[in-house]
């Protein structure tokens, strides 16, 4: 296994999306509606992370195994630093590859003398949820309770 992070480029917003419908398939049954999953619109994620990747104000990683992309995740950097995916194919997750990743995110804040980052993770995602907490997450917020489980949301804050 060869795993290296490489920042997206427009050309990548495809195979993010594509990835993106693969690990929601996997992760999410049961907690996002199934209409969500069924009818995942391929062309509108692409359109969204190819902004994503050409906005300032984010930073895109996409995670390869050699050549094949495996995940991929991405943070804020303005106002604050938050990590807003974060996403393994499930036959790479308990590998490392997550911890890598935000150790990637802490040396960014080091380096840019920010004290700490956020993430907020879905509640019913319980491996998720466990992995923030093993890397240090506090539980900081809880949004709960919704009738689409999907908006029920727990943030995570992490000190550098």
């Amino acid at each position: 296994m060869s795993i290296r992070f490489t920042p997206a480029v427009a050309s990548d917003a495809p195979t993010i999306a594509s990835l993106r419908q693969q690990i929601w398939s996997t992760t999410y049954r049961g907690i996002y509606p199934d209409v969500t999953i069924d009818y995942y619109d391929l062309t509108a994620h692409t359109q969204r992370d190819l902004a994503k990747i050409q906005d300032q104000s984010q930073r895109v990683y996409l995670i390869r195994d050699g050549e094949e992309p495996i995940g991929y995740f991405s943070f804020s950097v303005s106002p604050k630093v938050h990590i807003l995916s974060l996403y393994v194919l499930r036959q790479y997750q308990k590998q490392g590859i997550g911890k890598a990743a935000i150790g990637l995110i802490q040396t960014y804040c080091r380096d840019h003398r920010i004290p700490g980052f956020t993430c907020n993770c879905n509640e019913h995602n319980t491996p998720a949820r466990r992995f923030y907490e093993h890397m240090g997450g506090t539980v900081v917020k809880v949004d709960s309770g919704h009738e689409n489980r999907q908006e029920d949301q727990v943030t995570y804050q992490f000190t550098v």
